[in-house]
């Protein structure tokens, strides 16, 4: 913002009301994060209550243009005000972040633009995307008017390519729509599944070539028949398509059929492998509300969730943003493994970027307000770090790297062996259309083992037809094998014949393909340079800077940070010609990419040369040396921040942890509407809440009838605010900037809201009614009812004040009462805004009943207040029962309750999928637009547990369904071995992890070729034995095994959820105490073990359990009594099990959250797409 907009702001906040609210910590910190003003500097320089005056007053300006003076203007901003401070109704986030700023920013961000059946259109399409993406706002495309494929072209007299070619087209033209940088856009697409290309789009995705899409099918009515009764339904043709026969079809006409049931399978197959595509019901959505002018059109698509390119660490490997488009995912932020919101990545517009440029290389785009790490201090061993926005970075400025080095690695394409291979080829190679060509230079002592290495991997390539073999050149000290194989395999890679470079293929590959790649590239073109004194570095030069930017981003996902220097700028050089003459010749840039400090050791490690001459050098230098190397701190140095361009933005959910790895840098993260082409919606929720009365004020029961509505709700209350919220969207529509004439013109002549609701669970909790039953049904279907009703009424109300939807003439409500917006309700996410608002989210359940509370630095357990108020009034409240509920979160187990108690106290784990539709249908059936809501299956749902629920939600009425498999990308497993019976695969670990430092003392360990001492191979079978143990984070497996020996070798832990930061912290400690047993001693192992128990008895946490001898103060002094019992060779109850080398993945006996970044406790839950932390409030949303 500009001075001048500040000044403007703060002036209008300084006459704001005098009432104040009440939030929570929670609260507070998302609003300082996300929606407080800051000034130039970057502080905040506005209260809560300044922010609900700013919006209020912004908003109310829309009552000015209905001829109300200031006075009336101000009135209504202070009932607008009261409705936010009260937290019973808050808008949409963009309206609380943009409102009132001057920023020109749009307050809806959610668009549909049609695609005609010609280029004009196509294009005329992608021209108005750019345009509203520029103004803030997300686009998707309906592709169903277009031909199928094999059509006529009478223009060209050729055949159509059908609408998945153009979808190709449409998705290379939207990356190509750019100005002045690399980020493209991303778009949604929808196809009718009545069109005879429908199954092309279903499987469209599945080969990874449309990246930049996501997309839907529109399933209609006769199809969902079909699928249930096993028939055949029609595909249709659309008006205008070639008939074949020099004619036109009309529209409707069949024109072939196809089994649903195949079709369908085909669906939830896709949905269930990769997320796409969705799947939405078209013809309901058409027949309902949901449009209300159908003689203008039919609804095609809805708005989607965009991406683009910037590259990201997920559990699965590198992807680039586009790729993670509505597709929950798991990204690696510090090492660890952080679940994304259900909707993956999403657009936030097309905006303003900077090009970010640090002094080690590091180049990111992104726009001015997006947060980086900003480090304020540091220390020898510490950094103190800031949030600030990248258009506040200065040169100078340090600013945080992610640290991977805990990263153990990732699958994905290529082996290690395919890696050094094209490693070599990217190096000192040739791409021709023959065939690969290796070129291998230096004596033969330093060339042979490179030479043995490739050869023997070339023959691990498949389908090899040739006889691949080095050969010398004559008159040159070089050698030069080539191969069809290795050419084929490039070819795969996308490099190509004049393209011996770097691809996004290559980067996408596994982490083993990494290290071989990047072994093969530094035995080509890499050097060992430096000495003692002046420090000792490893080096690769090119002339093609994108080789060493992708290579610096593998390095750094490996843990190795490097530096890119730029040597020499291209231009001319005098060079020699002929006998006596000299000429200019153009010359190449030359850039050199430098590892240093401690990288240095885990190059070697993880990496190192096949090299022997470069080995060797590396070896002598680090044992030449007397000090530690320097450790890397994961920081660059800003150089510059230069405006570049407008291009689409896009953000992520990543509840928790709030941040994720953009290229390296550590950067902060940030349901559908259905809508006709060119609309947009404005949406807002109501805290329910809010509205519950004290149990004392509630309605008696006459007669013991039951009364028309439930007597806890203050349905009054709720009618004036459901009233006031109308008001406040509508005016809205008044004040909102738009990008687009036509934009302008579709939502004003429907003037679309959406009015929805949040805080569910907590409703349902004070009044008693359990969320899995017919009596929370019931009272969805009065609530949402009821705000349907008023909401519509006060709609009608606004009509005969200010004019009707202009396009109300042809709508559904032509011959009914006029009304001011076409459509009135709808349930959006709420993440956000339920913080804000200290609710539950939308409709959603709650996720536990209790948990423990930060104050400072007490620990304080924290109960549900209507539970725990509940259980005072019913005379079975006890602090020992408190510290039951604590432990797990639910009721489960303990069944000294009444048992309609423990029926009311569900969370989330404890309902089924079923009911979850269930609700989300009740709501739907009053709400005019769509229910946003998430069926949660577990991991080990199948693709018939996705069918039924598909199913299921067409039957219950529902427009559209998401379901989450949990750990649909993957989840982590307790690794108890390599599962390797290949001799190589034992070679390659005892080639790893060298000592690089002789040891003084006589050390228990094995003694390396070299003379250096290195950590034990791990046989391939070991025995040992598991351990049950509960702990304060949960039950502790915990499994011991032990060498031939008999002494102990290595220790597995397993807490917590895959990939949630409790097994985190017990994988760490299982890898150390295991790494402390494997390395080189004097020490024997069971001593080892015997100081470790030392080290953690006694280690106290916040949430200690038991009491005397038998109390567990924490996880570590849980893992100690374990291993002391070992020790004491005192075996569990049940004999040991031989423990083969697998993959072991050991369930929980109860669900827990993850660990909290702020407080530490393991109490961090996802709700509704989002993660809060139950204990001190933290949150991402």
């Amino acid at each position: 913002m500009s001075t001048a907009d500040i000044i403007n702001t703060l002036k209008v906040q300084a006459d704001r009301p005098a009432k104040v609210g009440q939030w929570s910590e929670a609260a507070l910190r998302v609003l300082r994060e996300r929606y407080l003003l800051r000034n130039e500097a970057g502080e905040v320089i506005e209260t809560p209550e300044d922010m609900c005056w700013r919006v209020a007053m912004a908003i109310a300006q829309g009552e000015a243009k209905h001829g109300a003076d200031e006075a009336t203007v101000r009135a209504w901003a202070e009932r607008f005000y009261d409705l936010m401070v009260e937290r019973k109704f808050l808008p949409n986030s963009p309206t609380m972040m943009n409102a009132g700023k001057g920023n020109n920013l749009q307050y809806s961000a959610c668009y549909v633009l049609p695609v005609g059946d010609s280029m004009e259109e196509i294009f005329d399409a992608i021209k108005n995307a750019a345009l509203i993406h520029k103004s803030g706002g997300g686009t998707g495309f309906a592709f169903s008017r277009l031909r199928p494929a094999g059509s006529l072209v009478r223009s060209s007299g050729g055949k159509a390519s059908g609408p998945v070619s153009f979808l190709r087209v449409f998705n290379a033209a939207t990356e190509a729509v750019k100005q002045g940088g690399t980020r493209r856009g991303a778009n949604m697409g929808i196809l009718r599944v009545d069109h005879p290309d429908i199954e092309e789009f279903i499987t469209c995705k599945l080969d990874g070539s449309i990246t930049n899409f996501n997309i839907s099918v529109a399933a209609t009515d006769a199809f969902m028949r079909a699928v249930m009764e096993d028939t055949e339904y029609e595909i249709l043709a659309q008006p205008g398509w070639p008939d074949g026969k020099g004619g036109r079809y009309q529209g409707g006409e069949v024109i072939g059929r196809k089994r649903a049931r195949d079709v369908f399978q085909k669906i939830v197959e896709a949905a269930w492998r990769t997320g796409d595509p969705g799947m939405i019901f078209i013809d309901r959505i058409n027949a309902s509300p949901a449009n209300p002018t159908p003689a203008l059109g039919q609804i095609e698509a809805t708005n989607p969730c965009v991406a683009g390119d910037t590259w990201v660490l997920t559990e699965s490997g590198p992807r680039q943003v586009r790729e993670l488009v509505g597709k929950p995912c798991r990204v690696i932020v510090q090492g660890y493994a952080w679940n994304t919101g259900p909707e993956g990545f999403f657009a936030t517009g097309k905006k303003p970027v900077l090009r970010l440029r640090t002094k080690e290389g590091h180049t990111l785009r992104l726009t001015a307000n997006h947060l980086v790490a900003r480090v304020t201090r540091r220390t020898r061993w510490t950094l103190e770090v800031e949030w600030a926005e990248a258009g506040e970075l200065k040169p100078g400025d340090e600013i945080v790297l992610h640290n991977h080095r805990n990263l153990e690695g990732w699958e994905g394409p290529g082996t290690e062996e395919e890696g050094y291979l094209i490693g070599l080829l990217l190096g000192d190679g040739t791409l021709k259309k023959e065939a690969a060509v290796l070129s291998v230079w230096g004596a033969e002592d330093e060339r042979e083992p490179v030479l043995a290495q490739a050869e023997r991997y070339i023959r691990t390539l498949p389908h090899r037809s040739d006889s691949a073999r080095w050969h010398p050149v004559a008159g040159r000290d070089e050698w030069r094998m080539e191969s069809t194989a290795l050419r084929d395999l490039a070819f795969r890679l996308d490099m190509g014949i004049g393209h011996k470079s770097w691809t996004p293929t290559i980067e996408r590959t596994s982490s083993n393909f990494y290290r071989g790649f990047l072994r093969g590239l530094f035995d080509a073109d890499g050097s060992v340079q430096g000495s003692r004194e002046k420090g000792v570095s490893i080096r690769l030069s090119q002339s093609d800077r994108n080789v060493l930017e992708g290579v610096q981003r593998m390095l750094l996902r490996l843990g190795i940070h490097s530096h890119i220097y730029s040597r020499r700028e291209a231009g001319e050089a005098l060079l020699p010609e002929g006998h006596d003459g000299a000429r200019f010749y153009p010359t190449q840039p030359q850039y050199e990419l430098i590892i240093s400090n401690d990288n240095i050791l885990l190059f070697a490690e993880q990496i190192g040369f096949t090299d022997p001459a470069k080995r060797a050098a590396l070896d002598r230098l680090l044992s030449a040396y007397r000090r530690l190397l320097n450790r890397e701190r994961f920081i660059a140095r800003v150089e510059a921040v230069e405006p570049d361009g407008i291009e689409e933005v896009y953000d992520v959910r990543v509840p928790g942890v709030h941040a994720f790895d953009a290229n390296g840098l550590y950067v902060h993260n940030c349901g559908e509407q259905p809508l006709l082409p060119n609309e947009a919606c404005n949406l807002g929720s109501i805290n329910l809440l809010r509205f519950v009365k004290p149990a004392g004020q509630r309605e008696k029961h006459q007669n013991g009838h039951q009364p028309e509505r439930h007597p806890g709700i203050d349905w009054e209350e709720l009618e004036r605010v459901v009233r006031l919220s109308v008001r406040f969207l509508d005016d809205v529509i008044e004040v909102n900037p738009y990008p687009l004439p036509e934009v302008r013109k579709a939502v004003e002549g429907n003037r679309r809201i959406g009015l929805g609701v949040m805080g569910w669970a907590d409703v349902l909790f004070a009044l008693g009614i359990p969320y899995d039953s017919e009596e929370a049904l019931e009272l969805a279907h009065q609530v949402m009812g009821f705000i349907n009703e008023i909401g519509h009424d006060e709609s009608a109300r606004l009509a005969e004040e200010r004019g009707p939807f202009p396009n109300w003439p042809q709508s559904i409500y032509a011959d009914d009462r006029p009304l001011r917006n076409a459509t009135v309700t709808t349930i959006a996410p709420t993440g956000t805004i339920s913080i804000i608002a200290g609710a539950s989210s939308g409709i959603e359940p709650l996720f536990a009943l209790a948990f423990s509370h930060i104050v400072g630095e007490r620990h304080l357990t924290f109960i549900d207040p209507v539970f725990e108020q509940v259980a005072r009034e019913r005379g079975f409240y006890s602090e020992e029962l408190m510290e039951k509920v604590a432990e797990t979160g639910t009721l489960q187990g303990i069944t000294d309750l009444p048992e309609d108690v423990r029926r009311v106290f569900v969370t989330a784990h404890e309902i089924a999928p079923e009911w979850h539709v269930r609700m989300q249908a009740a709501f739907q059936a009053h709400t005019d637009n769509a229910v946003s809501k998430t069926i949660n299956l577990p991991n080990s749902a199948t693709i018939e547990d996705v069918a039924n629920a598909y199913l299921l939600a067409y039957k219950e009425g529902c427009l559209g369904i998401t379901v989450f498999r949990d750990g649909c990308k993957g989840t982590q497993v307790l690794h108890a071995g390599t599962k390797s019976t290949d001799k190589g695969a034992i070679e390659d670990e005892q080639e790893a992890k060298k000592v690089v430092t002789k040891a003084p003392v006589p050390m228990l360990g094995q003694l390396s070729p070299d003379g250096y001492y290195q950590k034990k191979p791990r046989p391939r079978v070991l025995h040992g034995t598991t351990y049950r143990w509960t702990t304060p984070l949960g039950t502790a497996y915990v499994t011991i095994n032990s060498d031939s020996s008999g002494q102990p070798f290595e220790v597995f832990l397993n807490v917590g959820k895959a990939g949630s930061d409790v097994a985190a912290v017990s994988e760490a400690l299982g890898r150390l105490i295991s790494l402390i047993l494997r390395l080189p001693s004097s020490l024997a192992p069971r001593e080892r073990l015997e100081e470790v128990v030392e080290q953690l008895a006694g280690i106290g946490g916040g949430r200690p359990l038991g009491f005397g001898p038998n109390a567990v103060r924490s996880l570590p002094d849980a893992i100690s009594q374990v291993l002391a019992e070992y020790l004491k060779g005192e075996a569990p109850e049940k004999p040991a099990e031989e423990v083969e080398v697998a993959q072991l993945s050991l369930p929980l006996d109860r669900p827990t959250g993850d660990l909290c970044p702020e407080c530490g406790q393991a109490t961090l839950v996802f709700e509704e797409g989002c993660k809060k932390c139950l204990s001190c409030g933290f949150s991402e949303c």
